[in-house]
């Protein structure tokens, strides 16, 4: 590669980053609800993107590539933290159980609730407005697939706001 390929490479790049960086970190930080984790995706999905993109794709492709690497970092993160988490579970090392905090339910604690595909799908449907093709060539799933997903996933989401006492009717009292 030449010095003038690379700069050409490096002025892409950071046209690239430039126009998707910011929408690309709030997916990340959406799919895997934690800012700190969102960062460190964030940063190793660019760095990935950089160092395996396959060459000749366009600004779409490219686009759709760095949210396919960060769908699979978010996936692969938060199964070792299940992990983790299982172990300290059967290896209880606090001296107290069972403790009952309450927190308040709000809408982010509840889409926190789905699991990291089922958000990241729901944010590239209804906050990104990706087509269910569009979904389909991000995430490497049939395009009929997406569809009955995201119905599952609106279905699941309702029945978590029902649970928490969101009926869909609001009710005055006069």
């Amino acid at each position: 590669m030449t010095p003038v390929d690379m700069l050409m490479n490096k002025e892409s790049f950071n046209r690239f980053y430039k126009k998707y960086s910011k929408a690309f970190w709030f997916f990340v930080c959406k799919t895997c609800g934690d800012s700190n984790m969102a960062d460190d995706i964030f940063q190793e999905s660019f760095f990935k993107f950089v160092r395996n993109s396959p060459a000749g794709l366009n600004e779409y492709q490219q686009k759709a590539y760095i949210y396919k690497i960060a769908v699979r970092l978010v996936i692969d993160r938060k199964r070792k933290i299940k992990v983790e988490q299982d172990y300290l579970l059967k290896h209880d090392f606090t001296e107290e159980k069972n403790i009952d905090v309450f927190l308040p339910m709000d809408m982010e604690k509840m889409f926190d609730l789905l699991k990291p595909g089922e958000r990241s799908l729901m944010w590239l449907a209804y906050v990104e407005g990706y087509s269910h093709k569009e979904i389909s060539d991000i995430i490497d799933v049939n395009e009929k697939s997406i569809k009955v997903q995201l119905f599952r996933i609106r279905e699941k989401f309702a029945d978590i706001l029902r649970n928490k006492g969101y009926s869909g009717e609001e009710r005055h009292e006069e």
